[in-house]
């Protein structure tokens, strides 16, 4: 296992050393994308600050919570865009066929495919996003113990994993159905879910967007982990099916990619 892992970690810091080499020869392309995605960060805080003029709270949660809660929004999009840029053109990559080398490379398909585009800006929106995210904490919880910190930071990690789920579940549908655009579509379908707590849906919707479309898991989990909606038990358990969940997405896309016929072949 420790042998298996620092071979992924050569991998991904060889893959992060060309992703900068290629966008130091960009430099106005990474300024153009920092300052877009900061003005799309701008413009989420505006709006839900500009709602909380007119109301104190949104389905329970009020405005330092939500602070959390998009601070969470912005650091797994953050993580999507250093890492899985790549996943963006998968369903163009599958239709043309630019999926056979990664049969044969030695290490897992999905990883390979999915992180083979390192981001530079996208670091430097992940400093950003991450600040917000703990300007956030630090207002919600201004007495935070070590113990919190931790617990936040896990989540962080839990976000972004859920992050790398969700993306695999929705390329795993365009493998039953090339040519369907289905990661955009369902991601299109399912977003708005992310940027608000799932608490505003019914019972069912809720379950249905944090245990089978794990889209309520990017944000609205960990952020209800970090100001403590969630019992211990309760945290464990979602967790522990998010964790489940999340691994069973990936032998799924295994196993179809394995059926996978090339367009080349």
């Amino acid at each position: 296992m420790l042998a298996t892992l620092k071979t992924y970690a050569r991998i991904a810091v060889q893959l992060a050393r060309v992703g900068v080499v290629r966008k130091s020869q960009l430099q106005v392309e990474f300024w153009a994308q920092v300052i877009m995605d900061c003005l799309w960060y701008a413009s989420h805080v505006a709006v839900f600050e500009v709602f909380f003029m007119h109301a104190p709270e949104i389905a329970g949660w009020d405005r330092a919570e939500f602070r959390v809660l998009i601070g969470f929004l912005f650091v797994s999009d953050a993580f999507m865009m250093v890492w899985l840029g790549q996943m963006w053109r998968f369903g163009r990559d599958l239709k043309d066929g630019k999926l056979d080398p990664f049969r044969v490379r030695p290490a897992s398909t999905l990883f390979l495919y999915a992180f083979q585009q390192f981001s530079l800006e996208g670091c430097v929106n992940l400093a950003v996003s991450f600040s917000y995210l703990t300007y956030g904490i630090g207002i919600a919880i201004p007495n935070i113990t070590l113990g919190g910190v931790l617990i936040a930071l896990a989540c962080v990690a839990l976000s972004c994993w859920m992050r790398l789920v969700v993306m695999t579940l929705f390329s795993l549908f365009e493998l039953y159905a090339i040519g369907s655009d289905a990661t955009r579509f369902f991601h299109e379908l399912f977003h708005s879910a992310s940027d608000r707590p799932v608490d505003v849906f019914g019972a069912r919707v809720r379950a249905f967007l944090i245990y089978i479309i794990p889209i309520g898991a990017l944000t609205t989990v960990p952020a209800a982990i970090v100001l403590g909606h969630y019992t211990a038990l309760e945290t464990l358990a979602t967790v522990a099916w998010l964790g489940v969940l999340g691994f069973a997405i990936f032998a799924a896309w295994g196993r179809a990619f394995r059926n996978y016929e090339s367009a080349m072949g």
